[in-house]
C-alpha cells in the first residue's frame, strides 16, 4: 500500500489560463513552436494548446494533431510485454534468443525483463561502421537507413562478457530489440503487435509508425533546436525504441488506461525492479519511477531530432500529464511543475 504523504504534492492542476501562459513563456523564450498539454484528474480529460503546428494544412494544433512521441512508445512496448505475459504466450523470465536469431555471445542469454527494464548491459545505441556511416549520411533521420543485417552483425561482434549486466543502463537498442522479439513470438510485426495488445483495445484510433496520406495534414512539423523545420524520424528496426507518433487525444486514452491500471496495463509495472540513477528512483517495467514521502510518480519522456514528449502518472492522487511538443527542447521541467507544483519540481530531476 502506498505510504500517506507528509508533504504532499499539488492535489489538482493549475486553471487552463495558467497553464496557457507557461506555454506561451516557452515560446516567447524561443524554446517551441507549438505545444500541447493534456491533463487528466478526476473530472476527466482536458487539453491546452499553444502556438502553431507548422503544417500549412492544419495549422491550429488541437487533440487530433499528431506528434512524434520518441521514446514514449517504450510505454507501448511494455504495455504490449505485459499483455501477452497476462495472456500465457511469454513469460518475463524467458531469454530473447527465444524469439530472435542471435549470437551465442551472451547478448541472446538476457531475458525480457532485463530488456524492458534495461539491465541488460546493452549500450544505449549501436556503434560500429555502419552505424556511425549512417549518421554521417543521413543525420536528419539516423535510425532511416539502419538495417536489420547491419543491427544483427553489430551484435555479432558484441562482447556481451564485458557488459555490465544486471545494472540500469537506459538503452534504445535494448528496447529496439524487446519490440523485435515481441513481434517475433507472434509471428507478426511490431505495429500489429502494439494493435492486438495496446491501441486496439484502448480505442486509440491514430497512433501510427507510418502516417497514412489521409492524416498527413494533422501531422505537426517537427522543428530543430534552432526552429528550423527539420524530418520525421523512421524507425523500422529498432522501432519499439521511439518510432510511434500519436496524437493527445490517443495519449490521453493510454493515461488512463495506466491510471487504472486496467488492460493492457498491470499494477505490476509500477513497482520497482532495480534501481535507477539517483536517490527514490527506480525502474519499474518500462516506466521510471521516482517515489518519495510527497509523491509517487510514473514517468517517461522521449525526444527525437525535432520534437519532445513526456508522460507522467501521479500514483497518490491519480492524477496523469501528458505534453507533446514540435521542437527538441526538453519539456520535462514545465511537466513535472504542472503535475507537483514548482516545490517540488525542483528537486525531481
Amino acid at each position: 500500500m502506498p505510504v500517506p504523504p507528509s508533504s504532499p504534492s499539488v492535489q489538482e492542476f493549475p486553471p487552463d489560463d495558467e497553464v496557457r501562459q507557461l506555454l506561451q513563456e516557452r515560446i516567447d523564450q524561443k524554446l517551441a513552436i507549438g505545444l500541447i498539454v493534456g491533463l487528466l484528474d478526476s473530472r476527466g480529460p482536458r487539453f491546452v494548446t499553444a502556438g502553431a503546428s507548422g503544417n500549412p494544412a492544419h495549422p491550429q494544433i488541437d487533440e487530433l494533431t499528431l506528434f512524434e512521441i520518441g521514446s514514449l512508445t517504450k510505454i507501448f512496448t511494455a504495455a504490449a510485454l505485459t499483455a501477452a505475459v497476462a495472456r500465457g504466450n511469454i513469460s518475463l523470465d524467458d531469454p530473447i534468443s527465444k524469439f530472435l536469431p542471435l549470437p551465442s555471445n551472451g547478448v541472446g542469454d538476457r531475458t525480457l525483463k532485463e530488456f524492458v527494464t534495461h539491465t541488460t548491459g546493452l549500450p544505449r545505441l549501436p556503434s560500429g561502421f555502419a552505424w556511425w556511416w549512417n549518421l554521417l549520411r543521413h543525420p536528419r533521420d539516423p535510425y532511416a537507413h539502419y538495417s536489420q543485417r547491419a543491427l544483427y552483425a553489430y551484435l555479432a561482434h558484441l562482447h556481451a562478457a564485458n557488459l555490465p549486466r544486471g545494472k540500469f543502463l537506459y538503452s534504445n537498442l535494448g528496447a529496439g530489440l524487446l519490440g523485435e522479439a515481441l513481434a517475433a513470438s507472434q509471428n507478426t510485426n511490431y505495429v500489429h503487435c502494439v494493435a492486438r495488445h495496446v491501441t486496439v483495445p484502448l480505442h486509440m484510433s491514430r497512433t501510427y509508425l507510418d502516417i497514412p496520406p489521409s492524416e498527413q495534414s494533422f501531422v505537426a512539423q517537427p522543428h530543430n533546436k534552432y526552429l528550423r523545420p527539420t524530418n520525421l524520424w523512421t524507425m523500422t528496426t529498432l522501432a519499439g525504441a521511439g518510432g510511434l507518433r500519436s496524437c493527445m487525444q490517443d495519449m490521453l486514452f493510454l493515461a488512463g488506461a495506466a491510471l487504472a491500471s486496467s488492460t493492457p496495463f498491470r499494477a505490476s509495472m509500477f513497482q520497482p525492479f532495480a534501481p535507477a540513477s539517483g536517490p527514490d528512483r527506480n525502474v519499474g517495467l518500462g516506466w521510471m519511477l521516482h517515489h518519495s514521502a510527497s509523491y509517487q510518480v510514473a514517468w517517461h519522456n522521449g525526444g527525437t531530432g525535432g520534437s519532445r514528449s513526456f508522460l507522467g502518472l501521479e500514483l497518490q492522487t491519480r492524477r496523469a500529464i501528458v505534453v507533446l511538443s514540435n521542437t527538441p527542447h526538453s519539456v520535462d521541467q514545465l511537466a513535472t511543475r504542472l503535475l507537483l507544483g514548482q516545490a517540488l519540481a525542483a528537486s525531481f530531476f
